[in-house]
């Protein structure tokens, strides 16, 4: 199936509060049915913590207010570009900011049964990543690919790792990106006490992913599982 990624704001006159639930109002209305999604995910942005485990070097958004309220992943097994014109006419007139992007999508791992549902256990951590622009997509994703067996025994307390790459910009005003890892930590405690295995991890990561990743900011995330992935 096609996944699309859309990265909402919401309008000048409703709340981060309002709008999110307005959003998932309308996805438990059918939603999904309108835009035409066979799974659709809707998750709600947090305020970041003020002791995050780790703040990339490369990320911009220290001590700032997230940039979106919600993040929709949809997939359909109809063209990318009609699924972000629907779901743009659907919520349009909600948002002050849609940016929706096609990507293909690729689980490195999915090692560790929690609940999956309205809402999910703990914490999604979404990237929106640039990589470093003298690089040919060719290498960049065999750096990428490569960081996943570091990723999966570094980050000992998440449960899911999937990689998307970004295979299209779906509006003009889209910021340029390349690509947008998920993590899902099953808890709080995973998210704070499992991000990495020990200090020496932690120094891995960092060297490994400067190789490749330019920067971009995180989001970190409370999952809502509106239709799963049929399996």
């Amino acid at each position: 199936m096609n996944k699309v990624m859309a990265f909402l704001r919401s309008g000048a006159s409703t709340g981060r509060e309002a709008f999110q639930a307005s959003v998932l109002e309308s996805a438990d209305t059918g939603l999904g049915a309108m835009i035409g999604a066979e799974a659709l995910n809707v998750n709600l942005v947090r305020m970041p913590s003020a002791n995050l485990p780790y703040r990339p070097p490369g990320d911009p958004t220290a001590g700032m207010a997230p940039e979106y309220d919600l993040i929709i992943e949809a997939w359909s097994t109809g063209a990318p570009a009609q699924l972000s014109e629907r779901l743009r006419t659907a919520l349009g007139g909600q948002t002050s900011v849609l940016h929706a992007y096609a990507v293909t999508d690729t689980r490195i791992y999915d090692r560790r049964p929690f609940r999956r549902g309205r809402p999910s256990e703990g914490i999604k951590l979404i990237g929106r990543l640039m990589f470093h622009a003298d690089m040919p997509d060719t290498a960049v994703r065999r750096s990428w690919r490569l960081h996943a067996g570091l990723a999966a025994r570094v980050h000992v307390g998440s449960a899911i790792y999937v990689q998307n790459w970004v295979d299209a910009a779906l509006s003009a005003d889209c910021p340029p990106t390349r690509g947008m890892p998920i993590m899902h930590f099953p808890s709080d405690r995973d998210f704070f006490e499992g991000f990495v295995d020990s200090p020496r991890g932690m120094e891995e990561i960092i060297q490994d992913t400067s190789h490749f990743v330019a920067g971009g900011p995180r989001f970190y995330t409370t999952e809502h599982v509106i239709r799963a992935i049929a399996k």
